[in-house]
């Protein structure tokens, strides 16, 4: 116990080998990490789920590794007696990835404390990857979102809604589907207000709809609560 002590004082104030701590501490360890991450964490419930703070205190810690593996690598550097290079190099490397570390843990607190921040992420990757086929009769081709407003633009395929009635009942279902599904709930209980248009193969406009918490009714709350049971059971 008492060397391990003193190995780990040594690591510390930065008198050990350069080679050991940057290839084992800094290089290796990364590696596990990245491997813990990718090959085991984002393949469970917890993995980006602001619901829970799992995944941000996790990178919490790998925030904090990082600016001890800088401060180890630094301190290390300088008492390096060997090549003025493999010292420079080892610095500008933990460096660098001290800032990307930084920056991505900013993101991710970002993600975690400003709702709208990860709203808007979402509607970007939606955007890079437009248009997206919907089904055989829908394809969406443009998302924005303004204040507490989400624009949803669909372009129809072989769907005549000409008759009012037609039109009354498309809008009832769409809406009524909004009401059911848990991200929209999300949405529209945090005020936000969905923007659907429609417009034909020529792109004249079919109908727009428009849809609040209020249009879901005083149901909603019930909803929600149905979804989480029947998420809790497996069914969904």
């Amino acid at each position: 116990m008492s060397a391990d002590k003193n190995y780990f004082y040594k690591l510390m104030s930065g008198k050990t080998s350069l080679l050991i701590v940057f290839w084992f501490w800094f290089i290796f360890i990364s590696f596990l990490i990245e491997v813990f991450f990718e090959t085991i964490f984002m393949q469970t419930k917890y993995a980006q789920n602001k619901e829970n703070y799992i995944e941000f205190f996790l990178y919490l810690i790998l925030l904090i590794y990082a600016i001890a593996i800088f401060l180890i690598i630094f301190k290390t550097a300088n008492n390096y007696k060997g090549s003025k290079f493999w010292s420079f190099s080892s610095k500008l490397l933990v460096t660098i990835n001290l800032l990307f570390s930084v920056n991505f843990f900013i993101e991710v607190s970002k993600f975690y404390f400003f709702e709208d921040y990860a709203l808007e992420k979402e509607i970007e990757s939606f955007k890079d990857n437009l248009p997206i086929q919907i089904d055989m009769n829908s394809t969406l081709i443009d998302i924005y979102k303004k204040d507490k407003n989400i624009y949803y633009k669909y372009q129809l395929h072989e769907v005549y809604l000409e008759d009012k009635n037609l039109k009354n009942k498309f809008k009832k279902q769409i809406q009524d589907s909004l009401c059911e599904d848990k991200s929209s709930l999300d949405l529209l209980k945090k005020d936000y207000v969905l923007n659907y248009q429609y417009i034909g193969e020529n792109k004249e406009e079919i109908v727009d709809i428009k849809t609040d918490k209020k249009v879901c009714g005083n149901s909603i709350d019930d909803l929600e609560i149905l979804n989480d049971v029947l998420e809790k059971q497996g069914m969904i």
